[in-house]
């Protein structure tokens, strides 16, 4: 099928005239009539009538224009997208998270990204490690955030290490001070991550490293769960930098409180990336601009660890 045939049939539908067909499709006259006069051919049958001057579609150019129309339309976004593309103005950015940093942090940075770019098309969703590693390897993802585990063949990676903070309930005799360490918090009970957690295990060695026994209590899923365990004063728990920083106006805990915490444990981020996919224009604008807002808030100011 002949786009310009098309056009030349759409603009004489809209116009009635050949020769206004013509100047709209940037043709001569003689050339447009005989690019409708090949379509009708090439279809078999009339499309137009003349009539007091006038080309008048017939009943099937009418059922035929819906159709064209629609076409022409979709040939228009795809031109206007792979402009936009070539720009780094449009195209896809595909995310997945883990629930910290896809709770308030990335909603933020993508709205900021946007606004820049609003030709960008953005999926953001929320996943444990294990299925964010397996999207980005197979490319159902660009761009994963992930607990740090074990390095991978199938993909590049970023870490940055997040400051844990103690929540604790403002009753509990640590809420007065102005940091919390191991013997402040003593044998109080402790809400965690699961026993593989990262900041889990460096919290039992730290216990067991000052020969005090943990207590933990309840293990969840999220941060924000344990945090939910803490305003009700059944213990305390860790918090990283990403969820303290937007604790005050994005959670309603008025029974607790944030410190410092010492020993200081680490909260491991990885940033993923396909190894074998290189990432678009796009994806990489966006990734290079995640990286350095991370930076930012962690008040890193060599370059993170890869």
């Amino acid at each position: 099928m002949n786009i310009k045939r098309l056009r030349i049939f759409h603009e004489v539908f809209v116009t009635g005239s050949i020769t206004r067909a013509a100047e709209r499709s940037f043709v001569s006259q003689p050339a447009a009539s005989k690019m409708l006069a090949n379509f009708e051919a090439e279809i078999g049958y009339k499309l137009f009538v003349r009539h007091n001057g006038k080309l008048l579609p017939t009943d099937e150019a009418h059922f035929l224009h819906d159709e064209v129309y629609s076409i022409l339309q979709g040939l228009s976004h795809l031109e206007d997208s792979l402009k936009a593309a070539r720009n780094n103005k449009g195209g896809r950015l595909r995310i997945c998270s883990i629930f910290g940093p896809a709770y308030r942090f990335l909603p933020e940075l993508i709205a900021d990204y946007m606004k820049k770019n609003p030709g960008v098309q953005v999926s953001l969703h929320h996943a444990g490690c294990s299925v964010i590693r397996q999207g980005v390897a197979s490319g159902q993802y660009q761009i994963g955030l992930v607990d740090k585990s074990e390095s991978s063949l199938s993909h590049e990676s970023v870490s940055m290490d997040l400051p844990c903070f103690c929540a604790v309930p403002l009753d509990h005799p640590a809420a007065q001070l102005d940091e919390v360490t191991l013997a402040d918090a003593g044998t109080s009970p402790w809400i965690t991550l699961d026993s593989e957690n990262a900041t889990t295990r460096e919290l039992r060695r730290a216990y067991d490293d000052a020969g005090i026994a943990f207590n933990r209590i309840i293990e969840v899923h999220t941060t924000v769960h344990a945090m939910s365990f803490v305003n009700l004063g059944m213990g305390l728990t860790l918090v990283d930098a990403l969820n303290c920083r937007y604790f005050s106006d994005a959670f309603n805990f008025p029974n607790i409180r944030l410190l410092p915490f010492r020993p200081r444990i680490m909260e491991p981020l990885e940033i993923i990336t396909s190894n074998v996919r290189p990432l678009s224009g796009v994806a990489r604008d966006f990734y290079d601009g995640l990286v350095l807002e991370l930076g930012k808030i962690l008040g890193v100011e060599q370059a993170p660890k890869a």
